[in-house]
């Protein structure tokens, strides 16, 4: 008997690393973003009060890692921080189970990628939605070995998330 399938949506900067990773998985839905902090919050948010989803997993690139990825726990802004409802130490494990080398984060920077997931943490906090948000950070396309192979691992890691 088959698994029921989780309703996952992925979403990815364009012109990123992240978005030639997850534009030809078929699998979820995901969003490509415009890079503009004021749209992408607002496409996601968009997006998430009008549809159901189990996660949602945000993709953003750091060109200072090479071969791994970072899972990011936290979103910032001056003093106020909000940190995702994923289990983190459970999606490392996933992801190195792939074969993917991970770390745990505590810093999802301080442009994009951050606004991007401190919004979309606030917005499922505040309307109390059932679902469950983390951020990723993949290295640039340069710095993986085999970006082929990395995208595959990651597909089967998202496939694993229960």
């Amino acid at each position: 008997m088959e698994e029921e399938c989780k309703n996952i949506l992925l979403t990815a900067f364009n012109g990123s690393s992240a978005e030639l990773m997850i534009k030809n998985i078929k699998r979820y839905k995901t969003l490509f973003l415009p890079n503009d902090k004021v749209k992408d919050s607002q496409k996601l948010i968009d997006i998430i009060s009008k549809e159901k989803f189990d996660y949602v997993i945000s993709f953003g690139q750091r060109p200072n890692i090479k071969n791994k990825i970072h899972i990011e726990t936290t979103a910032k802004y001056g003093e106020f921080c909000i940190s995702t409802n994923f289990d983190c130490d459970e999606l490392k494990n996933i992801f190195e189970q792939k074969g993917i080398i991970s770390k745990i984060s505590h810093n999802a920077g301080t442009s994009f990628c951050n606004q991007l997931y401190m919004n979309g943490l606030k917005y499922i906090l505040n309307n109390g939605l059932n679902m469950k948000m983390v951020f990723i950070h993949i290295p640039l396309t340069k710095n993986i070995l085999d970006f082929d192979i990395f995208c595959k691992r990651m597909c089967d890691a998202i496939a694993d998330i229960r």
